[in-house]
């Protein structure tokens, strides 16, 4: 319910006001009325929220978006989108999100556990189906806004970044520059009443060369609704938002509910069709909205919380409304500022043209929009010409100062959102204290931040000390790999120390602590709101910030320096935090520039240990360096076979640590120029995803790179570099299922597993080593299981198949199988590593399909009808231990060990006659078969072969005159019982040497 809901409500009851069009059939029609106060534009011009709109950018839903994202195809689809606008008088400025927005935690947090929920199904559907998942769940691709800016930029096309209030903001710039539009899908600005509302959702190039979409004609809303216009900002404030919750208009909710009768004259249940009609059906018969403490004391009557904390709650949500209509922003207009490049305000014109510098490591090549950061006396004199205010205001600012007012305003005087923020601070948790930053690295920080030329993180920390990690695509459940949280955590917690110059203030803060004789440690945390398994509400986590071993020049110098030495000590600082600084890495023969965050990122990951296997790395190197990686309409026509769990868990890894390297770019000056770190220039997760199936299949790196002779040098000179001076830990492939138990339950708990989960020295990425005794088992006083030893006797695993639990293991001694007491195959034992011979082979077993129970009974001694009980005279393995053992016998042996079923009285074998089959040509007496009676095969005593056409095996048999002759399995177990009292061995020493049969 919310504001929310209020999109999906007027698509779905307001059909009348959503009306399609053809934005470029609009944009060729379009004749500007008048000239804003910035010279305005004479092309047709709209804002588009990105936030609203990630999937349209990309390109659609198309299904590979799941391998990591084809940045290729994105950037294509871009070129044909602005080429398409260009040719129809139409212009673009995409702005996206950038703020931290803590007073909208809740709403990111809950927005998170959905995404969360997303990739659990999306896993789910990869491992049953191994097909791409449908597109309802669809979710952006890791580093897709990072890469949308660049490739925006590529394409000169206008980009902003929001700082504080995402909302306010894009309504703002769009009023200010007198644009023509938004393109979005949030039902706020169906509030804020802009020009024109166009819907995101519905957008779509087609190929006859139009832009299809909706629009919301706000006057038809007003007539669906029934509602005055200027009613519209006490309606939403009453549907609750982040400054006033749902959760507190719940007694509201459910009077107005109560007041209202459905069809059948009871009152209407709370959903949010019910609670828009309610509320609408309120706010229309209130005589006036000028008082809105009167409505609040009407609203809140039965309230139980503070009614005067929610009376002003009330009042601010209102105000914040209104802050966003045209009536407001007139009201409340932001003073015009100069910045650096001598525009007014501090967002990008869509309208002005500028020529690039080179600014130490912010080389801008493709992008003559690219703002000029200091690069001249004329930008330096502007500077000193601006307004006392804003110098003050610059200089008083530090990181532990509270977030400013709207962006644009340019005056700490201005009223804009002022009570609203008010509130905000008031609930701002107050953190440790972070070192001061100059005003200068703000000032630099905010202008780049504002036109999308630096990663938001970094005016997100100066400012506030904060960020927030989305969740990605990764299996939280899987140990095999690490969340990417835990994985580059150390390259973040290296750049805070380059950002806030923590060696230079270390010692400050050490030299003062020494004179006034405290003896404290200085440390700079940062707080990371992360999503973690189990997490119910908004965390954060400490993180402290490392400082680098050796002596990184400041924030200043490495933003600002223009000198060469300048340039070579940003180069070498961001290989410091990428924990890449060795020679080859240098040496563009061996990493050429394109390639170089591809490189820091995977040395990264194999120095983390056991993340990546060696074909793996191979398949990232292949794959940067094929030619197919351009080629956009080949890898539209291809098809994958399968698609694997590890192997988009492996692209998202990658690509946050992408992301991570662009952050650590940004920060350490831009030694990379970002035309030389865009994602399409080495990474395409269809190809990689192509080329991990060739690995995995033992393709040769040959046959992996086409036959190309010069693609397999690349990829080797660069494994050179990256495993260079470093100790190589790859993660071995997949153990076999037989290799581990992972099963404590029946009727797998007479196997325990083997120690590490497999007789390997397996263990997941960034485990601890495990001490290993003799014999390759852990040590039993180091951590080892209990029970094991050198000198324990060896176990088997069950090993794992179909079902939950898996199908029953099949016993190394051979037997038959049985299906309803019919036999329908048989098996030969293993006796590779056994005695051969009567007296060593194991006895066959039984394996019997549609009885009572199927399977088998572990360690359940024989008792009872045969007949009854499936897999009848199962023995427990320690039995066939202490045979194989000399001195023992399966009957006279020593007592069982602690834990197994233990032989209550001894049990004398039958008399069994053995009788050679009569050889060629001669009759022979067959013994009549009983029903239900196996026969047990084995190799002659000696072991040696008969003639041709002979049989090889001895057949033995119960005879007729001892025993006698059974109609079924029932009656020869009894005899046998009967007889078993009785001493009337014939040949005592074959019978010792012989093994009696189970009866099927």
């Amino acid at each position: 319910m919310g504001i929310k809901s209020l999109q999906d409500y007027l698509e779905s009851q307001c059909s009348s006001a959503c009306v399609s069009v053809d934005l470029l059939k609009i944009a060729r029609g379009f004749v500007p009325k008048r000239r804003g106060r910035h010279g305005g534009s004479s092309r047709f011009c709209l804002v588009v929220d990105a936030e609203s709109c990630l999937d349209r950018l990309y390109g659609g839903y198309y299904s590979d978006w799941v391998c990591g994202g084809q940045w290729n195809r994105m950037t294509a689809f871009l070129t044909n989108l602005v080429q398409a606008c260009h040719n129809a008088n139409m212009e673009l400025i995409v702005f996206f999100n950038g703020g931290l927005e803590t007073e909208r935690l809740s709403d990111w947090f809950a927005d998170q556990i959905n995404q969360k929920k997303k990739v659990h199904s999306i896993l789910r559907h990869l491992h049953n189906k191994g097909t791409p998942p449908p597109k309802v769940w669809w979710m952006p691709p890791v580093f897709l806004k990072g890469s949308l800016r660049m490739a925006l930029r590529h394409l000169n096309v206008t980009v902003a970044c929001s700082m504080d209030d995402h909302f306010q903001e894009v309504i703002g710039f769009c009023r200010e520059h007198n644009l023509q539009g938004i393109i979005a899908q949030e039902p706020v600005y169906a509030i804020f009443d802009p020009p024109r509302y166009f819907s995101s959702n519905n957008l779509k190039l087609t190929y006859k060369g139009s832009l299809e979409t909706k629009e919301y004609i706000m006057d038809e809303i007003a007539k669906c609704l029934d509602l005055n216009p200027n009613r519209f900002c006490v309606f939403a404030a009453l549907l609750g938002n982040h400054v006033l919750p749902e959760e507190d208009m719940y007694d509201f909710f459910r009077e107005q509910l109560n007041n209202c009768r459905g069809s059948d004259g009871k009152p209407l249940k709370i959903s949010p069709e019910n609670v828009i009609l309610a509320v609408v059906t309120f706010v229309r018969q209130l005589p006036a909205t000028d008082d809105l403490d009167i409505i609040g004391d009407l609203v809140f009557k039965n309230a139980k919380g503070n009614k005067n904390e929610l009376i002003l709650k009330f009042k601010q949500s209102v105000q914040y409304y209104l802050n966003g209509t045209h009536e407001g922003f007139l009201k409340y207009k932001p003073r015009p500022t100069v910045s650096t490049d001598g525009q007014l305000g501090g967002y990008p014109r869509p309208d002005v043209q500028q020529k690039s510098q080179d600014v130490g490591g912010y080389v801008n090549t493709l992008n003559p929009n690219a703002p000029d950061i200091l690069s001249n006396n004329t930008n330096k004199n502007i500077l000193n010409g601006l307004d006392d205010g804003l110098e003050s205001r610059l200089a008083e600012l530090s990181l532990t100062d509270n977030r400013n007012s709207h962006p644009s305003a340019g005056d700490a005087s201005a009223p804009l959102m002022s009570t609203y923020n008010n509130i905000s601070k008031s609930k701002k948790p107050t953190g440790p204290k972070l070192p001061t930053v100059t005003p200068e690295i703000i000032r630099i920080a905010s202008e780049r931040h504002q036109k999308g030329l630096m990663c938001s993180w970094i005016y997100q920390l100066l400012s506030q000390g904060e960020l927030k990690l989305p969740v990605v695509l990764e299996d939280d459940t899987n140990r095999e790999l690490p969340s990417y949280i835990d994985l580059y955590r150390p390259i973040r917690q290296t750049v805070y120390s380059v950002l806030f110059n923590l060696n230079k203030t270390k010692i400050i803060h050490e030299t003062s602590d020494k004179e006034k004789g405290d003896g404290k440690c200085f440390d700079i945390p940062v707080k990371e709101w992360v999503i973690r398994r189990g997490t119910t509400r908004p965390s954060f986590e400490l993180v402290i910030a490392k400082p680098v071993d050796w002596k990184t020049p400041s924030i200043e110098r490495m933003w600002l320096g223009q000198n060469a030495d300048d340039k070579n000590r940003r180069l070498r600082a961001f290989l410091t935090c990428m924990q890449s600084d060795s020679p080859l890495m240098f040496n563009t023969n061996y990493v050429p520039q394109p390639l170089l965050v591809m490189c820091c990122v995977l040395r990264y990951i194999v120095q983390f240990g056991r993340v990546l296997q060696r074909q793996e790395l191979d398949a990232f190197l292949a794959m940067a360096v094929s030619p197919l990686l351009v080629d956009v309409q080949t890898m539209q026509d291809l098809k994958l076979p399968a698609i694997h769990p590890r192997g988009i868990q492996l692209a998202s890894l990658f690509m946050s640590g992408v992301e991570t390297a662009i952050f650590a770019n940004d920060v350490c000056g831009a030694p990379i120029p970002w035309s030389m770190s865009c994602p399409w220039l080495f990474f395409d997760g269809k190809l990689f995803h192509f080329k991990l199936l060739k690995a995995n299949n033992n393709t040769p790196l040959i046959d992996m790179c086409d036959g190309q002779v010069d693609q397999v040098l690349r990829v080797e000179r660069m494994r050179q570099a990256i495993l260079e001076n470093i100790r190589a830990e790859f993660a071995k492939p997949l153990l076999p299922a037989s290799m581990y138990n992972p099963y404590s339950q029946a009727p797998y708990q007479g196997y325990p597993p083997f120690p590490q989960g497999g007789p390997v020295n397996y263990r997941p990425a960034g485990a601890p080593r495990m001490p290993y005794g003799r014999g390759g088992y852990p040590h039993p006083l180091i951590g080892g299981q209990p029970g094991y030893s050198p000198s324990s006797p060896p176990q088997r695993s069950p090993g794992r198949g179909r079902g939950l639990l898996g199908r029953s293991p099949v016993d190394a001694r051979g037997g038959q199988l049985e299906i309803a007491g019919v036999v329908v195959g048989s098996w030969g034992a293993n006796v590779s590593g056994q005695r051969r011979g009567r007296s060593g082979g194991p006895s066959p077993q039984i394996m019997s399909v549609g009885g009572p129970r199927r399977g088998y009974l572990p360690n359940r001694p024989i008792r009872g009808r045969p007949s009854l009980y499936a897999a009848r005279g199962y023995r427990p393995q320690y039995y066939e231990y202490y045979e194989n053992q000399r001195g023992y016998d399966f009957y006279e042996g020593p007592p069982a060990p602690r834990g197994y079923p233990r032989m209550t009285r001894p049990v004398r074998r039958p008399a069994i006659k053995y009788r050679a089959r009569a050889a060629k040509g001669k009759p022979a007496k067959h013994t009549p078969k009983g029903r239900g009676v196996t026969v047990d095969v084995s190799n002659d005593e000696n072991g040696a072969a008969e003639d041709e056409g002979a049989a090889t095996e001895d057949i033995v048999g119960i005879t007729e005159d001892t025993i006698g002759v059974f109609s079924d399995a029932d009656e020869a177990t009894g005899a046998i019982n009967k007889f078993s009292s009785e001493d009337t061995f014939d040949k005592p020493g074959e019978a010792a040497g012989a093994q009696f049969n189970d009866l099927a």
